[in-house]
């Protein structure tokens, strides 16, 4: 059994959660299980935003012991404990409303509990709809609440010219519709560090396994990064090791390569 790994970082979508499943496969709950039975803490490390987690039903049956939520934005313990949050500077977002409402992107400004699109397109609709996302007034939200992150529908071509509308951050894609886009400096690594050293742990004690684009730097920053056999080049570039498909097994089948399980 290895006893260096201490803490084990997963993603959700195509790691954890088949895209358009609803339900985690058998040999990833059992291995869930099984890892924090060894005394490995279990935590999400997701773009999804803390308000999204309730409507993943998905996930009710696991016990994770803490949440890497919005790329590392907004970081806690499962009894709620805040471990670290990183919002968005409001007048960067300022700057960045009337090139979107121009363009007619449709943007989520996501905050802690709550997420207001300036619109809903074409390009949005059933996300929003999956989600129980609604338009609202975001100059107004930007101006009394953080933003965190923002989950921007818009076409990859067209990402240096929105940043360069957004001073101050950057953007990382899981999902063809839409980019999250964070504050420079921020990612899931970030949220990683605040995590174990609140724990008191150091990264070589920890496992990350992912397989989108904004898993690739928590994937180098972990002792152990493990990239799902389904995952983008990018980052089984960067992992350690590949696994097999989140379809055959591979989140189980790589906790048992490195004998967490």
């Amino acid at each position: 059994m290895n006893n260096q790994i201490k803490a084990a970082f997963f993603d959700i979508d195509g790691t954890l959660l088949p895209f358009q499943a609803e339900k985690l496969p058998d040999s990833t709950l059992a291995a869930l299980e099984a890892l924090r039975h060894n005394g490995v803490k279990v935590f999400v490390a997701s773009g999804r935003p803390p308000i999204h987690l309730p409507l993943l039903h998905a996930l009710d049956d696991v016990s994770f012991d803490g949440y890497v939520t919005m790329n590392g934005q907004y970081c806690y313990l499962a009894d709620g404990t805040l471990l670290y949050d990183h919002p968005i500077d409001p007048a960067a977002l300022r700057t960045l409303l009337p090139y979107i409402e121009k363009e007619q992107f449709s943007v989520g400004f996501i905050e802690k509990d709550r997420s207001t699109f300036n619109l809903i397109n074409e390009h949005s609709a059933e996300f929003c709809e999956k989600m129980e996302q609604a338009v609202g007034n975001v100059e107004e939200r930007i101006e009394t609440s953080p933003i965190y992150q923002l989950s921007a529908f818009f076409p990859e071509e067209k990402q240096t010219e929105f940043l360069a509308h957004c001073p101050g951050c950057v953007a990382v894609r899981w999902n063809d519709d839409f980019v999250d886009v964070l504050p420079a400096g921020g990612g899931k690594p970030e949220g990683l560090a605040h995590v174990l050293q609140a724990l008191g742990l150091t990264r070589e004690q920890c496992i990350a396994i992912g397989d989108g684009g904004n898993d690739v730097e928590m994937l180098r920053f972990a002792g152990i990064g493990v990239a799902m056999g389904n995952a983008c080049p990018e980052a089984k570039a960067a992992a350690d090791y590949v696994t097999q498909d989140i379809l055959e097994d591979g989140l189980a089948r790589a906790l048992r390569h490195f004998e967490l399980i």
